[in-house]
């Protein structure tokens, strides 16, 4: 995958043509444009720049003069709009290479025999140090306890296919000569839960190629995929403040036909002046509504209505 801070010098020379967003160029930028930049020659641009060269923030204006801010944008991986129109690589992974079948709901039961009585087997008894309970003679204490097993519950089929789909989510401000820092809660996606979709645990597998203002990669400590718990409960929110830098995805319950709020959230944020990323689901069961930034990243983003899916 190419550095994200090549894909910024390449989309920053070609903003003033293929974003809607940006009206006008100054004149460094018209200058570039008058000497035939193209999506195709800023594609090769793109190849060719050196991985520790900054981004010239001053020489990237609008026709106001401010620096460029791009808000937040959403679309299919691989699509076309921005991908075709910019040669940006967009496209993230193969979505038929990520792994989003629903995974079932699982439950420990009680084993009864043909009578509908409880199973029970002899265990030993251990004391609070984990150690084994004796009699006066050295016999070992023992009870009685049911015996359970771990199952599928729910009615997910073996013969259900799922149907991998990604989007993708850029977003950058190089308007300051300093990087952004927001936590929690900063990409959310509205989910709605097919009618006939199984039960199951469905994952929302996430990837990030982040950058700071001088270009430089910033790796997640850890990456935390999210789930939807179609049929399931809502479990309690982990902890991951310890974790150093986290991103990570809402593990949420609802029903078949609910329509759903899942975050993409963040913990101790080193400060970030460009976001792409991508997620990942199972498309025969969930439909992506919208994509919007969320928490403080929508007051920096300053446009939390833009990401739209193309299909509303």
């Amino acid at each position: 995958m190419n550095t994200l801070k090549k894909r910024l010098i390449a989309l920053s020379l070609l903003t003033c043509v293929a974003m809607t967003s940006v009206v006008g160029c100054g004149s460094k930028e018209s200058s570039s444009s008058e000497k035939g930049y193209s999506a195709e020659s800023s594609s090769s641009d793109e190849d060719q720049e050196t991985t520790d060269k900054p981004i010239d923030i001053e020489a990237i204006t609008n026709e106001s003069g401010n620096p460029i801010k791009l808000p937040v944008q959403s679309g299919e991986a691989g699509s076309g709009g921005v991908t075709a129109e910019n040669g940006m690589n967009l496209s993230g992974l193969d979505p038929e290479d990520v792994n989003t079948s629903p995974e079932p709901e699982i439950e420990t039961v009680t084993v009864v025999n043909e009578n509908g009585e409880p199973v029970t087997e002899s265990v030993p008894v251990t004391n609070a140090n984990g150690e084994a309970v004796t009699e006066a003679g050295g016999q070992p204490v023992t009870e009685f306890v049911p015996v359970t097993s771990v199952v599928a519950k729910g009615n997910q089929t073996s013969d259900y296919q799922s149907n991998s789909e990604g989007r993708y989510v850029l977003w950058m401000d190089i308007s300051k000569d300093e990087n952004f820092v927001f936590n929690d809660q900063f990409i959310k996606v509205q989910f709605k839960i097919k009618d006939d979709a199984p039960d199951g645990n469905y994952p929302i597998s996430i990837v990030t190629d982040l950058s700071s203002i001088k270009g430089v990669s910033i790796d997640p400590d850890k990456i935390v995929n999210g789930t939807i718990k179609v049929g399931g409960s809502t479990p309690a929110e982990k902890d991951y403040s310890n974790n150093g830098f986290v991103v990570y995805g809402d593990t949420i319950g609802a029903k078949a036909g609910d329509t759903v709020d899942f975050y993409i959230n963040c913990k101790n944020n080193p400060g970030l002046a460009a976001v792409l990323l991508w997620f990942y689901y199972d498309s025969n069961a969930l439909e992506c509504k919208s994509v919007k930034s969320a928490g403080e990243f929508a007051e920096i983003d300053g446009h939390p209505e833009t990401g739209k899916s193309s299909s509303n």
